[in-house]
């Protein structure tokens, strides 16, 4: 099976660095990403913690410049916004982009501040329970795809005789995609089992990032594991990794505008890229790059998102179009 190839157009850079990367230029980097031959353009998400182009509107104006390209998000949390509005919303966009939508989800996360509205507070969401939302919201949103007439009762949900008749484009339901990250933090064993069995129950893709190929390969093996014990074939699974990288045949010029990206993406104030997870990630040339990706496929990935750690999107694409896409194409 040929690598799944697609681009992260960064949502986010028109907010960060304006002068350099506008909306217009973001919808003209879909443009050329579909006019390239990669799979699929994406955008991230966020309330307003880390302010960016709403995902659902981007995606629309997207899929009004492309044809071809699937359409995906890198991840939506899900648990910020009401259900069935976003099942349907959903629905909507993959009848406007004639069925080339990957629904890619997270159940989010948040350090909470004292005094300060967080985005889950803003969206009356409770970030404890957001696991449980999150697991009932998967199983609704494809009921809700079915067109089917149906009831529900959740510990979060509750629906009687609830149909809707608008049904996404795609035959078999647009693909989804949960995005989760075992290898972060100390999580038990129960936790990452019950993140992989939410993947086997309801997905068709995983996809993780800062992780190392082993940490990827370990997570992609529990994952297998779980599969075969729910009797599905893990094959229908696509394992995936999001990718942060900035190309620069000089290596320290790479990193020292890395570690500036991200603490401006993530109002961090790490002192290099070894302080942060994002650190995983290749910034350097396109050869290391290219290691990097091999990397991770001999640990089992079968689809990347890269997403550009640099204000000038388009010559970071250019770089990598060039340089390290014909390593994986032939």
């Amino acid at each position: 099976m040929p690598l799944h190839f697609g681009i992260n157009v960064n949502t986010r850079v028109p907010i960060l660095y304006p002068e350099v990367y506008s909306e217009s230029d973001l919808l003209a980097l879909a443009e050329t990403v579909e006019a390239e031959g990669y799979d699929s353009v994406w955008v991230g998400d966020s309330m307003f913690q880390k302010s960016r182009l709403e995902a659902f509107t981007t995606l629309a104006a997207i899929a009004a410049r492309t044809e071809r390209v699937q359409l995906g998000t890198a991840a939506l949390i899900a648990p910020l916004r009401n259900t069935v509005w976003l099942a349907l919303s959903w629905a909507t966009l993959d009848r406007l982009a004639a069925g080339r939508t990957i629904l890619g989800v997270c159940v989010g996360a948040e350090t909470p501040v004292p005094g300060v509205t967080g985005e889950f507070e803003a969206a009356g969401a409770d970030l404890k329970t957001r696991g449980q939302v999150f697991t009932e919201q998967l199983d609704l949103i494809h009921r809700l795809w079915s067109t089917e007439r149906f009831d529900y009762e959740g510990k979060h949900h509750t629906l009687h005789g609830v149909q809707s008749n608008l049904r996404p484009m795609q035959d078999a339901m647009p693909p989804v995609w949960i995005a989760s990250n075992p290898h972060i933090g100390d999580l038990s064993p129960r936790l990452r089992a019950r993140m992989a069995q939410r993947v086997v129950a309801h997905a068709d893709g995983w996809m993780t990032c800062t992780a190392s190929p082993e940490e990827f390969h370990t997570g992609w093996s529990e994952l297998q594991e779980h599969a075969r014990a729910a009797d599905r074939d893990p094959a229908t699974i696509i394992p995936a990794y999001q990718m942060l990288c900035h190309i620069d045949n000089n290596r320290a010029k790479a990193r020292a505008v890395g570690v500036e990206f991200v603490n401006r993406y993530y109002h961090s104030t790490y002192g290099s890229l070894d302080e942060a997870r994002w650190g995983e990630d290749p910034y350097g040339t396109a050869e290391d790059c290219v290691a990097a990706i091999r990397a991770l496929v001999d640990a089992g990935c079968e689809g990347f998102v890269v997403r550009f750690a640099a204000p000038d999107q388009h010559e970071q694409l250019r770089r990598f179009t060039q340089d390290v896409l014909p390593a994986f194409r032939s």
